[in-house]
């Protein structure tokens, strides 16, 4: 992973990196029911690979792998009341000393503030989607709030740019309003939520 500038080899111009997204999160609490449902309407669409994995002492997980990220849906236990949608972006770790007092940090994921939208992935996470076997399906784009965008443009005090498979809609407000969208612009997550300014693609 490159740092977040690096100058030009001959102008000594900084040039902006682009964010890393490893994968976006959808949690749901302490409603494994719920996931059998996002599972069925997955592999209904036909797109990308879909998959789940067992309980674990935090959540239960379902995924949609495309070729660039993955989505996963979740269900924590009674126990992990916190968790809220989150773009999950690759940071080297060095960069992490931005936030010195972040809610929440394990070896492999920090959260800067609850509810902030995104959360910072390790390079050396052993869960990245690059440790997945390779998908061809690249038809996964992502829709993100204008007040997510200023934060990840300066993310980590750096100045950053977005992959092509994130974009603004005018119809989200929040830093943690999210949307994930198939080739046909039919919505993969959420799911079974109403926003009446998003009916344009369900």
């Amino acid at each position: 992973m490159n740092v977040a500038e690096t100058e030009g080899p001959s102008t000594g111009v900084k040039q902006k990196m682009q964010l890393q997204v490893d994968h976006i999160m959808f949690p749901v609490y302490f409603n494994n029911a719920f996931l059998a449902f996002v599972e069925e309407n997955w592999k209904l669409k036909g797109v990308g690979r879909v998959f789940s994995e067992p309980q674990n002492d935090a959540f239960k997980g379902v995924y949609l792998q495309g070729r660039s990220f993955y989505v996963e849906y979740l269900s924590t236990v009674e126990s992990e009341p916190y968790w809220s949608n989150a773009l999950c972006v690759v940071v080297p770790r060095e960069l992490w000393r931005y936030y010195a007092k972040p809610d929440l940090q394990s070896e492999h994921f920090l959260v800067p503030k609850f509810g902030c939208g995104f959360s910072l992935v390790s390079p050396e996470s052993p869960h990245l989607h690059t440790s997945l076997p390779e998908q061809t399906y690249d038809g996964l784009s992502i829709r993100i709030s204008a007040t997510l965008e200023s934060e990840l443009k300066t993310l980590a005090g750096q100045s950053w740019t977005l992959p092509p498979q994130v974009r603004v809609h005018g119809g989200l407000h929040h830093a943690h309003d999210m949307l994930v969208l198939d080739a046909q612009s039919r919505v993969v997550a959420p799911l079974y939520q109403a926003n009446p300014l998003l009916r344009e693609h369900l």
